[in-house]
């Protein structure tokens, strides 16, 4: 071959490489900085919120459940929603102006992906094709899609090194929230994989790179 020949890499060698730069991992001072950041702004959502819609009190089970309004597609929006919704566009403000001084251009705000597991093989959909999608109706085209809210790498979204999703129980605050089951077709009850689950498989990263961070618990596996 010859001198300046283009060398053609075949794509299972590019996500090998891909995959084994995503599993570099955060240094321990970096990754308290940003837990710590993530844990204070998911108890400020939490407090913030109440405050303002329920007079700072602890909701009942019964008012949680209540629906209090419903979406465009007609379906019921309890009051657990609404506030979770609020709750997590507080944590994820107060993140994204925190986070910009722990580690500036090495985060993404519910990033999207496009995990395909088939091959396997994830895309990163940027968030202006998101936005194109959503405003010219065609928002089904991102079914299936992976959003977690706080993903940490090097630069690139596809270069995760740790991801977090923000968790925040309505009533019941004395047990940490689950990971949310993700059921795939055919798979036998109780046997769904998890969000956490797919964020590993979908980003190349362990166990212990994938958390939930909920207000007063603070970072859970």
């Amino acid at each position: 071959m010859g001198e300046g020949a283009v060398v053609q890499v075949p794509r299972a060698v590019e996500v090998a490489v891909l995959v084994a730069v995503a599993r570099a991992v955060l240094d321990e001072d970096t990754r308290r900085a940003v837990e710590q950041v993530l844990k204070e702004c998911a108890d400020l959502a939490r407090s913030e919120v109440l405050i303002r819609e329920h007079g700072g009190r602890s909701p009942t089970k019964e008012e949680c459940n209540e629906v209090v309004s419903h979406n465009a597609r007609g379906e019921p929006v309890t009051r657990a929603m609404k506030w979770g919704t609020a709750m997590h566009q507080v944590a994820l403000e107060c993140s994204r102006q925190r986070l910009d001084t722990v580690v500036p251009g090495r985060f993404s705000l519910e990033p999207t992906y496009r995990y395909d597991r088939r091959i396997p093989e994830t895309k990163y959909v940027p968030q202006e094709e998101v936005n194109a999608l959503l405003r010219e109706g065609r928002g089904a085209q991102l079914k299936g899609t992976l959003v977690p809210d706080v993903v940490i790498h090097q630069g690139d979204p596809l270069q995760a090194q740790s991801v977090y999703d923000l968790k925040f129980p309505c009533s019941d605050v004395s047990n940490p929230p689950n990971w949310r089951a993700m059921p795939e077709p055919g798979s036998p009850p109780g046997t769904a994989p998890s969000q956490k689950d797919f964020y590993m498989k979908a980003l190349g990263l362990g166990a212990q790179q994938v958390w939930r961070i909920a207000p007063w618990f603070g970072v859970l596996e």
